[in-house]
């Protein structure tokens, strides 16, 4: 076998990571023609086919789910001893999305409890919707993201679990005979989505009071007095509460914020190990 070019080996990861050679040749601004040309090469130098191809889909095959962990390997090994070389900073770069639901009010001692597990990782932190921030993962644009399960269609691993909660500000009141005045995020919001389910099924009415664009315009809206939202008791701001017996609403469930990650495995231990003690 002759020697392993390492822009095939990244090219074949990004690819991997996108299940796009259209997406991967964005990432290494290459044409897909080309990202397909390099794959077809490394194909041949290691004489087996690394990836399934068909019109609707690119996936690895048995050998190239083995291979793409030596590939990282070999890519990370090279980049190390090249900074070294160089005398640029060794650390590596983790970039990480957080849903703005997993977030909360413990991101500061989240992100202080990475500092301290990843010393040799320089963190950069996205936060954002759960659907956006997936969808960028599987494009290859973070390493690792922590959304809420629910609201993409694979499992991850459990980050931790919590108690969706009707919150209000300790101060506000509602009248049961008016329409239930809610606070949520857009239409596009799985929480939105069950708060308004939930609600109908008990037949109770409601009413727009604040639409926010993200959970803290939410938070900052709820502890207002404004109205009442649906968030996880992790994110209740201070100065509120759960009002959910009081108004007699309707029961709801937990909700499970999942990690993807293609990072290696102490990467992995230490961000869930950093949720789960923070949250």
């Amino acid at each position: 076998m002759s020697n392993l070019d390492l822009d095939l080996l990244r090219a074949f990861v990004h690819v991997a990571d996108t299940s796009s050679f259209t997406q991967a040749g964005h990432l290494t601004g290459a044409s897909q023609s080309a990202v397909s040309l390099k794959i077809k090469k490394l194909e041949e130098r290691l004489g087996a086919r690394l990836l399934s191809r068909s019109p609707r889909s690119v996936r690895l095959t048995s050998l190239g789910a083995r291979f793409l962990v030596d590939a990282r390997r070999l890519i990370d090994l090279h980049d190390q001893v090249a900074s070294r070389v160089t005398g640029t900073d060794e650390r590596k770069r983790l970039l990480l999305g957080v849903s703005d639901h997993a977030a909360g009010n413990s991101l500061p001692a989240i992100i202080a409890e990475l500092n301290r597990a990843l010393p040799d990782h320089r963190l950069h932190v996205s936060a954002g919707s759960s659907e956006v921030l997936f969808k960028d993962y599987r494009a290859g644009l973070f390493g690792a993201v922590v959304i809420r399960s629910e609201d993409v269609d694979v499992t991850g691993q459990t980050a931790f679990e919590d108690d969706l909660v009707w919150t209000a500000s300790k101060g506000f009141s509602w009248t049961t005979d008016r329409p239930f005045p809610m606070v949520a995020l857009s239409d596009s919001c799985a929480v939105r989505r069950l708060s308004k389910e939930k609600l109908k099924e008990a037949g109770i009415v409601f009413e727009d009071v604040f639409t926010g664009t993200s959970v803290s315009a939410v938070q900052a809206a709820v502890s207002a007095g404004l109205g009442i939202t649906c968030l996880g008791r992790n994110n209740m701001p201070d100065g509120c509460r759960d009002v959910g017996r009081l108004y007699g609403l309707p029961d709801l469930p937990k909700t499970r914020m999942a990690l993807f990650t293609r990072e290696a495995g102490p990467v992995a231990s230490a961000i869930l190990g950093a949720f789960q003690r923070s949250c």
